[in-house]
């Protein structure tokens, strides 16, 4: 088994042994810091190209928390709530006042996190473009033309 593989693995048991962890009021404050989790990742630069799957992790979060979207791994369901609650810890292991390195951590762990629920967040996506065109449909057949 290669080295990357059992990376992963590890990581994906860390996360399933802590997904128990999480409970709706974690969800609650990620959907309540949206805003702030929004403007972070435009301060720092080497989260910018990773934006749009930072946003898919916001709206999987709501989706979730909800109940419209429920086809999600525990495990990585922990590693998504756990990925966007660091980026707006005010502890975290290096502190963001501090020039150019305190962002290291914050674009290591989203890295690390992306990486880990790469599929899942595809399968979520895909979800969601065939929800919201089933959504759009009767709109085009019925709108106001």
């Amino acid at each position: 088994m290669s080295e990357r593989k059992r990376s992963d693995e590890l990581n994906e048991a860390f996360f399933e042994r802590k997904s128990g962890k999480f409970k709706d009021r974690h969800f609650d404050r990620i959907i309540e810091k949206a805003r702030e989790i929004e403007d972070k990742v435009k301060k720092v630069p080497a989260l910018h190209r990773v934006w749009l799957d930072i946003l898919l992790c916001l709206e999987l979060v709501r989706d979730y928390r909800v109940g419209r979207y429920r086809d999600i791994a525990v495990w990585a369901l922990a590693a998504v709530a756990f990925g966007l609650l660091y980026l707006i810890n005010p502890a975290e292991l290096v502190p963001d006042v501090i020039p150019v390195v305190g962002y290291l951590d914050d674009v290591a762990v989203m890295a690390l996190v992306l990486k880990l629920v790469k599929v899942e967040l595809e399968k979520y996506a895909a979800w969601r473009k065939a929800h919201n065109e089933t959504q759009e449909a009767p709109e085009k057949l019925f709108g106001d033309d």
